[in-house]
């Protein structure tokens, strides 16, 4: 097949139903790889992981339901992404396309989400990126976060110049009964709400709950609670302006 060539990636792992949907259906319409952690990596940001530049890092071809060329890395997703727009499986990717995640991926703590990272470090190496996540139901609606990522996909992939990385978030529930899409604010925080350090048991307890009660109501967490798929346009590492002072104003020496 001719045409862009898609990676895709996640942090759930590549036996993820998520991933496996996902490479199916965006396999009828581009070229497809896939190349994701061997296990869950949650959590991983944009990390690449520790690995011995000697030794390398295992990788092992994985047979898909989908006939799909699909490979699981010992490493995080960001890894996965750098290691693909390096030519380690052919021809740099057009787009990275990110999930389905299981959960959704909204509000400023979505630095720490391997999905999202992924799709900025897609970004690092001049390329487009797509995350998409789930809102959590029983069961799952893949096939809505499927149809949905495909459309953006198309988009990402159209002769624009910008935005280059997209995350979406979808809601949990059928296709027919979306209410809309709408482009959003990322909340204050997300999902990761209470920290509570219990240092006789030594555990590190952090609870995990939207804050949709607080949220803005036109942000990423709301908008996708209330029933509408969530666009939101994201910039990787780039430098702040220059405060109005001398540099050796800081340097005491």
């Amino acid at each position: 097949m001719n045409g862009p060539r898609v990676l895709i990636t996640n942090d759930d792992g590549i036996d993820s139903p998520g991933i496996q949907l996902l490479a199916s259906e965006l396999a009828k319409h581009f070229r497809v790889v896939v190349a994701a952690p061997a296990r869950d990596m949650s959590g991983s940001g944009t990390g690449i992981g520790r690995f011995d530049p000697v030794a390398g890092v295992d990788l092992h071809e994985v047979e898909l339901d989908s006939g799909v060329e699909a490979y699981s890395i010992d490493g995080p997703p960001g890894l996965a992404v750098m290691s693909a727009s390096l030519g380690a499986f052919g021809d740099p990717p057009d787009l990275v396309v990110s999930g389905v995640n299981a959960g959704i991926n909204t509000g400023h703590s979505i630095i720490h989400s391997g999905t999202v990272g992924a799709a900025l470090t897609a970004r690092t190496f001049k390329g487009r990126g797509l995350a998409v996540s789930l809102a959590q139901s029983d069961p799952w609606h893949w096939d809505t976060a499927v149809t949905v990522a495909v459309d953006a996909a198309s988009w990402l992939l159209a002769d624009r110049p910008e935005p280059r990385v997209l995350n979406v978030n979808v809601p949990a529930l059928p296709l027919d009964q979306v209410k809309g899409i709408h482009w959003a604010d990322l909340d204050e925080f997300g999902y990761f709400r209470v920290a509570n350090a219990q240092i006789e048991s030594r555990k590190l307890q952090l609870e995990v709950g939207s804050s949709n009660d607080r949220a803005d109501p036109a942000s990423d967490t709301a908008l996708c609670h209330g029933g509408y798929v969530t666009l939101t346009p994201l910039s990787t590492v780039e430098p702040a302006p220059f405060p109005p002072i001398e540099a050796s104003e800081i340097w005491a020496h």
